[in-house]
């Protein structure tokens, strides 16, 4: 079965004065699909979706939705609703008036009107405000009327640009699983702008990461995580321990680390295949690192060290383990079995080769 392709953006280039902020961006987009952009300020996210929205216009490339080139076409003919990052509704109309304003627009007949938002007040939750202005309402329930007035359009593509990023932790976590739950619900092809890394890894189908105006990698939040494209990805997406070596033997798809700092690392051959001799940054995400009291001698993918500190965050704890010459972050979820542990024990940590990213350092060989 073909698939359908609601949005392409086809060698996409914005410029301001001399500064390439969105340089050579390619991506086609599923219908049904909720695509997250993610990536530092700066990157380029906002100003891409700005330009599929309509409200700025590449210097270079062409950009497509359900295969009409849209160059040039002003944001209300392209059949999208977008939210924004700070609500955006009119404080004089009701929640009602607010969210009827864009069929008011499109002439829908008032029994219509009345109609579709009620729908919509009853798909985000709140069916019992319609008479409210928005100054009675707290942060989380204004973001999700400004949801009900893109959804109420019953918009081809929805559009988010870091909606939940006024909002505290608790609300956060709450409007993202309703948003989660209302794009499994209406199934619109939805694009998802956030510098936060959790809520596209919980979010998306697929993730665009930018950075300095180009795309590091696209793929599923499972790929972003676990198969990195680059340092960049690695980094910015969770905790990492970041250690440099030198590749001291390689037999088969396996391979052996020295670091600077004195472990030997066993790993799996990295997608970029390295030689005996090459310089390479070695990365083992915190939750990889196994804990222990005991203590054994040095040895392949294992560290004697000492806990310096221990930050306890409810489903886990954080620990920082000073080892040779390394500060190694370790999560720990259940700490009481390392019961009578504390800052200044000693203990070991260890972890499994496939647990392990190698990838090329800058420089090649020694």
């Amino acid at each position: 079965m073909e698939k359908m392709i609601d949005v392409e953006l086809r060698n996409i280039q914005k410029k301001f004065q001399n500064n390439i902020v969105v340089h050579d961006f390619s991506l086609q987009i599923e219908k049904g699909e909720f695509i997250s952009f993610l990536g530092p300020s700066g990157c380029g996210k906002t100003t891409t979706l700005n330009m599929i929205a309509g409200f700025l216009e590449p210097d270079e490339g062409d950009l497509l939705i359900k295969g009409k080139r849209m160059n040039g076409v002003p944001p209300y003919k392209r059949e999208l609703g977008m939210v924004f990052q700070t609500y955006s509704l009119f404080p004089h109309m009701t929640v009602a008036e607010n969210i009827a304003y864009g069929l008011k627009l499109r002439k829908q007949s008032k029994a219509e009107m009345q109609e579709r938002v009620q729908r919509v007040l009853d798909l985000v939750k709140l069916p019992n405000v319609a008479d409210r202005y928005p100054k009675q309402l707290s942060g989380g329930q204004r973001q999700r009327i400004a949801i009900a007035r893109a959804l109420v359009i019953e918009p081809s593509l929805l559009l988010l640009d870091e909606p939940l990023s006024n909002l505290d932790a608790k609300l956060r976590e709450e409007l993202r699983d309703e948003l989660k739950r209302l794009h499994q619900e209406i199934g619109v092809t939805t694009i998802f702008v956030t510098h936060d890394q959790e809520e596209a890894l919980s979010l998306s189908d697929r993730i665009v990461v930018l950075n300095h105006g180009s795309v590091e990698q696209i793929g599923t939040p499972t790929e972003i995580y676990h198969n990195p494209a680059s340092e960049f990805v690695h980094t910015f997406i969770g905790k990492t321990n970041r250690l440099h070596g030198v590749v001291t033997k390689v037999e088969g798809n396996r391979m052996k680390v020295q670091t600077d700092k004195g472990f030997v690392v066993s790993a799996l051959q990295p997608a970029k295949a390295v030689q005996e001799g090459q310089r390479v940054t070695v990365f083992i995400r915190p939750e990889k690192i196994v804990l222990s009291a005991e203590t054994a001698p040095a040895g392949v993918n294992q560290a004697n060290g000492q806990l310096m500190m221990t930050s306890f965050l409810g489903a886990f704890t954080e620990c920082q383990v000073q080892a040779g010459g390394e500060i190694l972050d370790v999560k720990v979820q259940m700490l009481e079995k390392l019961a009578g542990v504390t800052p200044g024990s000693s203990v070991l940590c260890q972890w499994h080769e496939e647990d392990v990213l190698v990838m090329p350092a800058e420089g090649d060989r020694l």
